[in-house]
């Protein structure tokens, strides 16, 4: 993976197998963020509640998770019609932070799945635990985003 700054905007190149990984974990999200599953713990850790109480928390919910999931759905969408032209990736400065929303989203939902608390995911895990790619993935996540932050309009 390669993030650029040109004129306007940011240039990502990725590896072939880089780009079919987002693609498919994108399409795993986009799936998920627009189900009804709320006892899915990453539905949780991406709508939390706004209350304490129940009641006040289901009717903040009622109003607001509709227009959340279609925002990450928006921003999912964007990141998958980008990853589908071949080549380098050119994102609009003004795009930078639906990818940005998008891949915070992919990790929320990863970190909650592995159970990642705070900074610290686990440290190394061995490559014959059945986890192992998915902490990788997870950490690929985060050097995609941090490599999109660092880049300086």
């Amino acid at each position: 993976m390669k993030v650029s700054k040109i004129r306007g905007g940011i240039n990502l190149e990725l590896l072939e197998g880089e780009r079919d990984v987002l693609l498919q974990l994108i399409d795993d999200f986009r799936e998920f963020v627009m189900s009804e599953d709320i006892s899915d713990p990453a539905v949780a850790r991406l709508f939390p509640d706004a209350y304490e109480g129940n009641e006040e928390s289901a009717e903040f919910r009622k109003y607001s998770e509709p227009a959340l999931r279609e925002k990450k759905n928006r921003d999912s969408a964007y990141i998958r019609a980008c990853l589908e032209v071949p080549g380098v990736i050119s994102i609009k400065e003004i795009e930078v932070d639906s990818w940005l929303r998008g891949i915070n989203d992919l990790r929320l939902t990863l970190g909650t799945r592995l159970e990642v608390t705070g900074d610290e995911y686990g440290g190394e895990i061995p490559e014959d635990d059945p986890r192992s790619f998915l902490y990788s993935l997870y950490g690929w996540l985060g050097w995609l985003q941090g490599s999109l932050l660092e880049v300086e309009f």
